[in-house]
């Protein structure tokens, strides 16, 4: 039966997913074996199940392919669904830095565009807490912006729409600062895919972690390919 999730795709015929043993391949030279992930439900995991993929998110996937790669990498993931980038750096980020990782992610953002008036400067005060917490201890970091799920031509979604794009301006400023490995979805046309979103038309379903998963893996290979 046809996947309308991702028009028509399965996770073996999807053009933006990766099989398995291209992905295993391409992190053979990934350098880190500790890795935290803190933020949102985007990094905690939230979606739908998609007939034709696995009903996996995307970090796990990620994590499974790095360890095929490379062997042991023990993995904690402190996200926490519907938490702000406050929390994130008030209740997630000691955690972390406990952990002791070499590679640190940060996924979140979103849940600062739920109020009246978004405060963009808190939030970029917020995250550059979080990501000064993992460079002291000399952890790489790495990040991703918000997909651009808005569906087009409905004018009432659009102050929302560039609500997204002000918080990933600052995501970006925040991991130029940093150096930070950025898997920039913004631009990704996932987000335009029919049915991509979950029930509750906020998280992607299956189809869309099985796609992230894909450009996160290419964007760790790039960094590990450079050093």
């Amino acid at each position: 039966m046809a996947n309308p999730a991702g028009l028509g795709y399965t996770e073996n015929t999807d053009p933006d997913c990766l099989a398995d043993d291209v992905a295993v391949e391409m992190l053979r030279a990934a350098p880190w074996r500790r890795i935290a992930l803190v933020g949102d439900s985007t990094a905690h995991g939230a979606g739908d199940a998609s007939p034709g993929y696995r009903t996996v998110y995307w970090a796990p996937r990620v994590i499974a392919v790095l360890r095929a790669a490379v062997g042991d990498v023990e993995f904690l993931n402190v996200g926490r669904i519907n938490a702000t980038t406050r929390q994130v750096a008030d209740e997630q980020l000691d955690a972390a830095v406990a952990f002791e990782p070499d590679l640190l992610y940060i996924a979140c953002g979103g849940n600062d565009l739920w109020v009246d008036q978004p405060d963009y400067a808190a939030a970029e005060d917020n995250l550059e807490r979080t990501f000064a917490g993992g460079a002291k201890i000399g952890a790489r970091l790495a990040t991703m912006t918000i997909a651009d799920a808005v569906p087009p031509g409905v004018p009432e979604l659009a102050p929302f729409r560039e609500r997204l794009d002000l918080i990933n301006q600052v995501i970006r400023r925040v991991a130029e600062r940093h150096d930070a490995i950025l898997v920039d979805l913004w631009w990704h046309p996932v987000g335009h895919r029919p049915n991509v979103l979950s029930a509750d038309n906020i998280h992607f379903n299956i189809s869309g972690h099985a796609v992230v998963a894909a450009e996160v893996i290419k964007a760790l290979a790039a960094a590990a390919d450079h050093g």
